[in-house]
């Protein structure tokens, strides 16, 4: 069994201007499809797992296995993968508070955030900090005055990333492995570490409202039988 972790995956790359980070107590996405590739295209893949399971990567230890997601045991003996790509849905779940300079902007439930606007947090008060839908936004300048710049072109770890790919609600990453890895009588596992200390962005746009978005984790991944 190849263990597959959401964490790999949720590695985003935003151009922000004057925006500020904070800890997510909650950053919870869902996977949708994983694939084995044997170049950085991706032209042709083998299919790991299909389905949906959704799981919060700042609620696990680093390092810990997550929930598995599909099996290697058909995979042929010999064949060669560099790279992974994954596809997962733009809605997350996100609870966090982001200091912006003197001000703070907060999860607080409200439901606006869609692919072109971005969540607005409530500003100065934590006391309504909950569980709220984010979703992946369309690349662009957000927030009044276009301070808020989103942009996919360069993502930190992953060779590509691609939004509303395969389908509109759903976005697609290829990453490099650490190593190639060559199939043999046993599958490794993934094992992934994680901090999610920064893992949200914050900034008070030139109207004085919160916006929020989903930042990138760090991710450190290694493969181990």
């Amino acid at each position: 069994m190849l263990k597959i972790f959401i964490s790999l995956i949720v590695v985003l790359s935003f151009t922000k201007v004057f925006a500020a980070s904070g800890s997510a107590d909650k950053y919870s996405v869902t996977m949708k499809k994983v694939e084995l590739c044997s170049t950085s295209a991706c032209s042709s893949s083998t299919v790991v797992a299909t389905g949906s399971q959704g799981i919060d990567i700042a609620g696990m230890s680093a390092g810990a296995e997550a929930a598995s997601f599909g099996s290697t045991s058909g995979l042929p003996v010999g064949s060669t993968f560099t790279h992974l790509r994954v596809t997962l849905s733009r809605t997350f779940t996100i609870q966090s508070t982001v200091t912006d300079g003197s001000n703070t902007c907060t999860t607080d439930g409200s439901t606006e955030a869609n692919a072109t606007t971005l969540h607005v947090g409530t500003k100065n008060d934590t006391s309504g900090k909950t569980d709220t839908t984010f979703y992946i936004a369309d690349a662009d300048d957000y927030g009044s005055g276009g301070n808020i710049g989103i942009s996919y072109d360069t993502p930190t770890y992953a060779v590509s990333m691609t939004v509303a790919q395969p389908e509109t609600g759903q976005m697609q990453m290829i990453y490099k492995l650490a190593s190639s890895y060559t199939v043999g009588p046993i599958a490794p596992k993934i094992k992934v570490s994680f901090d999610t200390s920064a893992a949200v962005g914050g900034s008070v746009d030139q109207g004085g409202t919160c916006r929020m978005w989903p930042n990138e984790p760090v991710v450190t991944i290694a493969l181990t039988e």
